[in-house]
Order: C-alpha cells, then structure tokens, then sequence
C-alpha cells in the first residue's frame, strides 16, 4: 500500500507565509497559520495531505472574510501550486 503525500510543516508554513504577506502582513499571515494549526491539532514536524487540506480549507475561510471570494481563490491557487512544489517527507 502507498503511502500519502507528506510534507514537512515548516515548509508548507513558510509557503504559506510568503504568499500571504502581501495581502495580509507578515505578523498576521503567520499567526493565521499558527492559529489554524493549534485549531486542528497540527504540531508535528510532518503534515499527510489530509492535514494540509484541512489547514487550506480553514485559511480560505478566513481570507474570503479580507479578500473576497474571487481574489481568495487566486491566493489559494498560487498556495495550492506553491505547496504541491514542495518535496515530499520521506517515510
């Protein structure tokens, strides 16, 4: 059986970061994150793709409120490229 897509936490919260920033600020992009991941229980060095979804469906929740339906799913899909470019965690 194969295993699902890992990716390291760090990065994917640096991604996150850099793409946010010039939308929200650095001090908020990166307390949205942080904040979502203590909400889902995200504390480990390794996230499986069903934790990185679920931490873009929180943040594209958030965003629509500060950007608006359409400009939110232009950051979520630059997030979403950003993110899938990023190497996989070895098991």
């Amino acid at each position: 059986m194969a295993q699902p897509s890992r990716k390291h936490t760090e990065e994917v919260l640096r991604v996150i970061q850099m793409v946010l920033t010039p939308y929200l600020g650095k001090l908020m992009a990166s307390t949205a994150a942080a904040a979502h991941c203590r909400d889902l229980g995200i504390g480990g060095a390794l996230l499986e793709a069903r934790l990185v979804e679920g931490l873009l469906e929180k943040l594209r929740l958030g965003l629509v409120i500060f950007l608006g339906k359409e400009q939110t799913g232009q950051v979520m899909a630059a997030l979403e490229e950003e993110i899938a470019e990023l190497r996989e965690a070895a098991p």
